[in-house]
């Protein structure tokens, strides 16, 4: 037994992205009665993706002469079956519609042969679509900026983006083949919004959408897409557009230096940093190139700078005349912009002070102190090395008696017979901290943290090590000061031991060039060398 085919009208050849159908023909497969064929088939597209939903016809003529359409559905793998009832091998006709583009193929049945296959084309969806004229992608035209303001920061806060839809040769589609361009956020900061979200093309194949920035700053990312003659949907690569802050604010605007403490009395010539920081009054940076000036009441300062992306900027201080001797070494930094006179009523009171008392002035300044330390001085009593002794010391400037700067090492260490130093033996300075608490402007005085940076204590006491016989004894106690400022060491001696301080002052330090005196309450303070 066999089923005879007879081939029906020639296959051609579509293009790549055509669709494919797969269709089999045959006999009874065990459900239906003996004067049944089953009719099966697979639609696919030119990748072999199934198409679901497409509506399959099966036409032919029954043994009584009545002609017959049966009807199915491809299924969610894109194939259907149908049973037919021939006693007779029977020519049947297979249409596939889909999208208003369908495929035909006439092939003969027979109920006394097993089911076969054959593959046939649908010609939709693929390059036909991708002929001249048809939409096939979007592009960015025109931008009417880059970047916008927060809303009510006196600046644009709308950008206008134009899109065009053209063919798969570049060219703009026309007005026979307009399509409706939506658009999207790829990403937005809070309030942002697209005006019109949906547009029909022009002539020149283009579609337009306004972009509006909300109360934040960020970066948006605007998508426009729409669909070709198949309903496949495309789209544009997302359009950046920065969203900037808005005038400065009093609330958001900051001074910080590099250091409060630096060692500008050393050397003219020495350098610091001094970062601003500014804010709208929404929280956010303001404006790229926001400028800001300086100045400075001791060195010399950088006049003035833009800010950045993140309302940002930095100048350096230089020591030079005139240097801050008149305020115990304390010099000041002022920074000031231009804001905004409107009422300030976003900001939380709670880390803000009240609108009305501080207001978004016209003029917004900040003014912070700057301490220029010098050489380095120790003052240490007793001034001899003694076992069971507590020490005071005192590390600080030469000029002001101000901090030495932050990072600068303080070590001591004892030497001897089963002895060590104890106590204030390995510190590290912090940054100096000034508060002007009385509002008369800053100088020495206002050095809040002095007692912490200046003033320590050790002791020097027995050390027992059981493997040691003999008795405990401290030949010399070491103090040494190491950073910015600059080095210092001085050597404590036993007045056991023959060399005593009254004797010979020089031999507390061997710092070249450092200079020794005695004080009245029996201390001994020893300079570092004047550069």
């Amino acid at each position: 037994m066999f089923c005879s085919l007879r081939a029906g009208r020639p296959l051609s050849l579509v293009l790549a992205t055509a669709l494919l159908l797969t269709v089999g023909l045959g006999c009874d497969l065990g459900g239906g009665g003996s004067g049944d064929a089953t009719v099966t088939g697979t639609v696919v597209n030119a990748t072999d993706d199934p198409v679901v939903g497409a509506r399959v016809r099966i036409r032919f003529t029954d043994g009584t002469g009545d002609r017959v359409e049966e009807k199915d559905t491809t299924d969610s793998e894109g194939q259907f079956s149908k049973n037919i009832d021939v006693d007779e091998p029977t020519e049947v006709t297979i249409t596939v519609l889909e999208q208003g583009v369908e495929e035909e193929r006439t092939q003969e049945v027979s109920p006394d042969v097993g089911a076969s296959n054959l593959r046939l084309t649908l010609a939709i969806g693929g390059e036909e679509n991708r002929e001249p004229g048809r939409p096939t992608d979007i592009v960015l035209q025109d931008q009417s900026a880059s970047s916008i303001r927060v809303q009510e920061s006196g600046g644009t806060s709308i950008a206008r983006l134009t899109f065009q839809v053209v063919d798969s040769t570049g060219k703009a589609i026309e007005a026979d083949q307009a399509v409706d361009v939506d658009f999207r956020f790829g990403q937005r900061p809070e309030g942002a919004s697209l005006t019109p979200s949906t547009v029909e093309t022009n002539g020149q194949g283009q579609a337009t959408v306004n972009v509006s920035s909300g109360k934040e700053a960020g970066v948006v990312q605007v998508v426009a897409q729409t669909e070709r003659p198949d309903e496949t949907t495309f789209q544009s690569k997302p359009v950046g557009l920065s969203v900037h802050g808005g005038l400065p604010n009093k609330c958001h605007f900051s001074l910080a230096p590099e250091r409060f403490n630096f060692p500008g009395l050393i050397d003219l010539g020495v350098t610091t940093s001094i970062q601003v920081f500014v804010g709208d009054k929404y929280g956010n940076p303001v404006v790229p190139g926001t400028s800001v000036s300086f100045s400075a009441n001791a060195g010399l300062i950088g006049g003035s700078l833009q800010t950045d992306d993140q309302g940002q900027g930095s100048v350096v201080l230089t020591s030079a005349q005139p240097l801050p001797d008149a305020n115990g070494g304390v010099g000041t930094v002022r920074a000031a912009t231009v804001g905004t006179d409107d009422v300030n009523t976003i900001v939380d009171p709670d880390n803000c002070p009240d609108p009305a008392d501080t207001g978004n002035e016209n003029t917004i300044s900040k003014t912070i102190p700057i301490v220029f330390s010098g050489r380095p001085e120790v003052e240490v009593a007793p001034s001899s090395a003694e076992l069971g002794e507590t020490y005071d010391l005192k590390v600080r400037d030469v000029e002001n008696g101000n901090p030495l700067a932050p990072g600068t090492s303080i070590q001591v260490q004892a030497e001897g017979t089963q002895v060590k130093a104890v106590g204030n033996t390995d510190v590290t300075l912090d940054d100096t901290a000034l508060s002007d608490d009385d509002g008369d402007g800053f100088d020495a005085g206002d050095i809040v943290n002095m007692d912490q940076t200046t003033a320590f204590t050790f002791r020097v006491v027995k050390d027992p090590d059981p493997e040691v016989s003999e008795t405990a004894e401290v030949e010399t106690v070491t103090i040494t000061v190491d950073g910015p400022n600059g080095n210092l060491e001085v050597v404590l001696t036993s007045t056991s031991s023959g060399t005593s301080t009254a004797s010979s002052t020089q031999s507390l330090t061997s710092t070249e060039g450092a200079t020794v005196r005695r004080t009245a309450s029996g201390g001994t303070v020893v300079r570092a060398p004047q550069e």
